[in-house]
């Protein structure tokens, strides 16, 4: 059954190709969201199945099949990336340049994962707890949160620059670090090593971010803000 799709259907997975990156592409030329990870991922799924058809049609000897495959495929790829390539390539969007750290600001640095350190408990709450780790990337982060009783419900991030208070990365860093949680009566980690990422910015131009951590309860959807804390980040050239 499924080699008779595979076969029969071959012509079709160069044409969802065309489709999933035209998608992927006037996703990734506006604010990021996302869809673009479910697109992203559903374009690894068509690959996977154009490469198996491929292996297919080779076994089956039909070679002219796997012939207009490859090409049609070739050619969406190198049309349909190009744009992709150039948007990488216009260079740095300059909006750590465009706000600086103010002097004298007090701030805190992501931990590299491989430390192994841990930071105080912030001094503005001696009840709750932020760390924020660097990733493989400048602009990918990692955070861990401890906090004291809270009932069920989710953990999420704000992050703004602190000089013009502009959101970072809005809706997908909320979605990215959104993490479900059960009640719980005592001080503990909530969240472990969660994933987020900023987009503003270049690598290793860096500027200051005040991350806030929310929660909103699934028992009366209310939302409220847990802790602040000012960090030097930098964005992720993507």
């Amino acid at each position: 059954m499924i080699k008779r799709i595979f076969t029969k259907y071959w012509w079709t997975f160069p044409v969802l190709l065309a489709l999933s990156m035209l998608v992927l592409i006037e996703l990734f030329t506006k604010t990021p969201s996302i869809l673009e990870t479910i697109i992203e991922i559903l374009l690894l799924l068509v690959i996977i199945a154009l490469l198996t058809s491929w292996v297919l049609l080779l076994i089956n000897k039909q070679w002219l099949k796997v012939f207009i495959s490859f090409i049609a495929s070739a050619v969406v790829g190198c049309i349909l990336w190009l744009p992709l390539v150039i948007s990488s390539m216009l260079g740095p969007d300059g909006f750590g340049k465009d706000h600086p750290i103010p002097e004298g600001l007090e701030y805190c640095l992501p931990l590299s994962l491989e430390s192994n350190k841990n930071e105080v408990i912030d001094s503005l709450d001696d009840k709750s707890y932020l760390q924020i780790w660097n990733d493989f990337q400048g602009g990918l982060y990692k955070y861990d949160f401890y906090y004291g009783s809270l009932g069920p419900g989710e953990i999420f991030l704000r992050c703004y620059e602190v000089t013009s208070n502009i959101p970072l990365s809005e809706d997908r860093l909320i979605e990215q670090s959104r993490v479900k949680i059960s009640p719980q009566k005592q001080f503990g980690k909530v969240v472990n090593k969660q994933s987020f990422t900023i987009y503003e910015g270049d690598w290793n131009d860096y500027y200051a971010a005040r991350i806030e951590v929310w929660f909103k309860s699934t028992e009366n959807d209310k939302e409220r803000k847990l802790l602040e804390k000012v960090y030097r980040v930098e964005g992720w050239m993507r």
